[in-house]
């Protein structure tokens, strides 16, 4: 994409992009079948009066991660599975970005960013600790998670080969992450876990 395709909408190819919309009914069915959690995003520095300049970037940062992680964590079974992500809503001038998706491979994503946001950790010992406490606090806060789903998390903790992507998301001013802690369709009420996974950059730091 060149710079006058994002920022302006030159010679985008609509045709080919309304044809991909409409060949994307297994999509939308498989999401609208699942049990769907609700993942927010809340980042800071989005006045009222000024447009989303960064929507499209955070939007794709997103949802390309979100497959990625799938990709490379998930079984061929476990990813044929899965469905991908999809926007929910943007609340207005909060920098609050909504999205939906299964369980499974959110969690995996978001201990992806985990993982990112630690980025400047000192050593593999550290490593270690921050991985128990990772993973004892998805299994106390989301006991629906699996045996299955803890490999994925510990494979998306190590060697996700697309962190530094997950760096530039951080660095967008993501100042907090939460899950629901069930199914937006669940009859219970809906509350939201703070993943507790975002961590503050020093001021002297770039996202790599």
């Amino acid at each position: 994409m060149s710079l006058e395709q994002y920022w302006m909408g030159k010679n985008l190819n609509l045709d080919d992009l309304w044809q991909d919309f409409y060949k994307g009914t297994t999509y939308i069915e498989k999401v609208a079948s699942s049990d769907l959690y609700l993942l927010r995003l809340t980042f800071s520095g989005h006045p009222k009066h000024l447009p989303l300049f960064d929507h499209e970037v955070l939007f794709k940062t997103v949802k390309g991660t979100f497959h990625d992680v799938k990709e490379e964590c998930f079984s061929a079974k476990a990813y044929d599975e899965a469905a991908p992500i999809f926007l929910h809503r943007i609340e207005r001038g909060s920098g609050i970005f909504e999205f939906l998706a299964q369980f499974d491979p959110l969690m995996t994503w978001v201990v992806a960013l985990a993982a990112a946001a630690t980025w400047y950790r000192k050593s593999f010992a550290d490593d270690q600790e921050i991985d128990e406490k990772c993973l004892a606090f998805i299994r106390r806060e989301f006991p629906n998670a699996d045996a299955s789903d803890t490999r994925a998390y510990l494979k998306a903790w190590t060697t996700f080969g697309r962190r530094h992507v997950l760096h530039r998301l951080i660095g967008q001013g993501l100042d907090r992450v939460e899950v629901s802690k069930v199914p937006l369709n669940s009859p219970t009420l809906v509350t939201m876990v703070d993943m507790n996974v975002v961590v503050v950059l020093p001021k002297d730091s770039k996202p790599e």
